[in-house]
């Protein structure tokens, strides 16, 4: 169909067309919006919905600014950002220290690491001083008075930001979801609190929150306490908390006594000039409320830890949750927690010995622990199974959740010092899975396959098994090597024979597939995945056509063209 002949199809057409090129790996939209004015029109709105900006200097965060807000009036796409997403990115840091008390002190560090250690010359220091000034955040606040239907505003770096950017989206964007990711208080080696901390905790506008856990002597992390604080009414529009597990020495806290008293004398001073209508933080300070989360992630967790999250919220309010539990914690889920709402649950399970007194020396085997788990769980839409999950508990989940499941990941993985056979899903649970699992659309999956390079008669037949998956669209597979000790293929790169035999024999039993990913798994342990994705899909307008294209994967995110070390496209 020529340019000319889509020219007269009416502009909802054309906005459809753009949604469906929208999220396709590959340069479709950016080439369907220079095609045309009316084109462009049409492909505005997802083009423009989400702005980016990585703030390394004040000068670069002008000129990028200038950059966005130029493009933005020539072409009048001002009012189709939705989200801005804010990263400060310091590439002399592991993490950012913007705001942080200790960014003066000196880390000792032998001649070895010297090169990790840059963030100690005095020249790094000043430029992230320099964003201390209010001043260098004057870019960012005309931007966001620039965009008249912003809904979301992202900020990644692990402490607040100018206290004026908070103003301005309390008044030019009452409505404005605000997310933080990675927060820290940065209150170690008992450096005081940091108000706009606080204050950026308290706005009425925050919706989601991440924080980093900690290795610390004392139980009550200060950024964990601090959340649970927040999710007792003092914060009522947090719904989503995601606490990210950090390791290494540098992040190893210690206990800060006077912590928990200054907090609280923060908070009540800030709850003086709440701006939250209808709550009275200081009484909801004296007397914390039963918290209402819809999304809730623990990465690491405990009894301790999981008795102090019910206690803070109400379980059966979730919608989504994701857990890393062992069989010696799912036991207190099952018997305490009800969760009664929830519709996606992502389980890393581990069958790691913690100490006497665990569930399987009860006489209840780990794989019946995870069942009764599993078992309490109302009718889901979304799951995914990671870690040491045992085959019983991937056909019970299959066989009680398979009609309302639209989407499913199963990823079997063990770690490198695991003396126990891996995981790996069967093809007697593959056989589970398509007989029960009618509805499920999105398929994320890991096989165990003795080379990368063929297909064997096993493939073949767990193909022919998702090919009786008549709903299925999307396919996310993984290949990984049966042998721990591996020779061979340590390139994991999937040939092209291979996907495209995939793609012939799940098609061939009935399947309308519209996507399909191939990647590979090198390290043994199961952590380390294939630079390279190849990639099959459906085009044309009945879906006649098909393209395959190989995909390069850089920090986890994929891309149509390869990039060096620096980030550049290679032509």
């Amino acid at each position: 169909m020529t340019a000319r002949i889509l020219d007269i199809l009416p502009a909802e057409t054309l906005i459809s067309i753009a949604g469906h090129l929208d999220g396709i790996a590959g340069p479709d939209l950016s080439s369907f919006s220079l095609t045309n004015k009316a084109f462009h029109a049409a492909a505005a709105g997802f083009l423009f919905s989400d702005i980016h900006i990585l703030v390394k200097h004040p000068r670069k965060l002008q000129r990028d600014v200038d950059s966005w807000l130029a493009v933005l009036g020539r072409t009048n796409s001002a009012r189709h950002v939705r989200r801005v997403r804010m990263t400060f990115h310091d590439k002399t840091l592991p993490h950012s220290d913007l705001y942080s008390p200790d960014r003066q002190m000196v880390v000792p560090t032998t001649h070895k690491w010297a090169y990790y250690s840059k963030h100690e010359s005095p020249e790094n220091r000043r430029l992230r001083d320099a964003f201390v000034d209010p001043e260098a955040w004057t870019p960012m606040i005309r931007l966001l008075e620039a965009l008249p239907g912003l809904v979301n505003m992202v900020i990644e770096h692990e402490s607040s930001f100018s206290p004026l950017l908070l103003e301005t989206i309390r008044t030019h964007h009452p409505t404005c979801r605000l997310e933080l990711r990675v927060f820290d208080f940065h209150c170690s080696e008992g450096a005081a609190i940091d108000v706009h901390d606080v204050a950026l905790l308290l706005a009425p506008q925050l919706h989601g929150i991440s924080i980093k856990e900690y290795f610390q002597v004392s139980t009550g992390h200060t950024n964990e306490s601090a959340i649970l604080r927040l999710i007792g009414g003092l914060s009522p529009s947090l719904k989503t908390v995601e606490l990210e597990p950090v390791f290494g020495g540098r992040h190893r806290r210690k206990f800060d006594a006077d912590f928990e008293s200054e907090l609280q004398a923060l908070i009540a001073q800030a709850a003086n000039h709440s701006l939250i209508p209808g709550k009275d933080l200081l009484k909801i300070l004296k007397s914390p409320e039963l918290g209402t989360l819809r999304s809730l992630t623990l990465q690491k967790t405990n009894p301790d830890r999981l008795r102090a999250w019910s206690k803070a919220t109400d379980f059966a309010t979730l919608r989504h949750l994701r857990l890393t539990a062992t069989p010696g914690e799912l036991p207190w889920l099952t018997m305490h927690a009800g969760f009664q709402h929830l519709e996606s649950l992502e389980l890393n399970y581990n069958e790691v010995i913690a100490g006497p007194g665990t569930a399987w020396e009860k006489g209840r085997a780990p794989g019946n622990v995870a069942v009764e788990f599993l078992a309490i769980m109302p009718a889901l839409t979304s799951l995914s199974l990671e870690g040491r999950i045992p085959s019983p508990a991937i056909q019970f989940a299959l066989s009680k959740f398979g009609g309302s499941l639209r989407k499913l990941s199963i990823r079997p993985s063990y770690g490198s010092h695991s003396s126990q056979d891996p995981p790996r899903v069967t093809l007697q649970d593959l056989c589970v899975l398509s007989k029960t699992c009618i509805r499920a659309q999105d398929l994320t999956l890991t096989l165990a396959v003795p080379t990368f390079q063929t297909i064997t008669p096993e493939m073949t037949e767990a193909c022919e098994s998702l090919g009786r998956m008549q709903s299925l669209r999307n396919l996310y597979l993984t290949l990984r090597h049966e042998t721990l000790e591996v020779r061979a293929d340590m390139a994991g790169l999937t040939p092209a024979e291979v996907a495209k035999s995939v793609w012939d024999t799940i098609c061939g039993q009935g399947c309308r597939l519209e996507l399909l990913q191939i990647d590979t798994i090198g390290d043994w342990c199961g952590t380390r995945k294939s630079d390279r994705v190849h990639q099959i899909r459906r085009v044309g307008a009945m879906g006649e056509g098909v393209v395959e294209t190989t995909l390069f994967r850089v920090n986890k995110k994929l891309y149509w063209r390869d990039l060096d070390f620096l980030g550049n496209k290679v032509p």
